[in-house]
């Protein structure tokens, strides 16, 4: 296998693409609908994460603000990694 196909195949991990993340801007949304936006700091391979400096947002308004908290992988609805562009 060429090195150009098995970088391709990396880039399609999303779990390889999330620890590619670390220590950037991510915005999640929990199956409840709440959104999270914070900078990666820890992911497992349950999507289990931890964000730092996150904003909890509903309906768009941010609601509250967090040193640091951790999120389970069970509660994900979607992820945005690269979120640093999003207001």
């Amino acid at each position: 296998m060429s090195s150009k196909n098995n970088n391709e195949q990396r880039s399609k991990n999303p779990l390889q693409i999330l620890q590619n993340s670390q220590g950037s801007t991510i915005l999640l949304r929990l199956k409840d609908g709440t959104e999270y936006k914070g900078l990666l700091k820890e992911i497992d391979a349950y999507m289990n994460m931890i964000l730092e400096d996150a904003t909890e947002m509903i309906d768009n308004l941010p609601v509250a603000k967090y040193n640091e908290i951790f999120i389970r992988g069970n509660n994900l609805l979607f992820i945005k990694p690269d979120a640093s562009q999003l207001t």
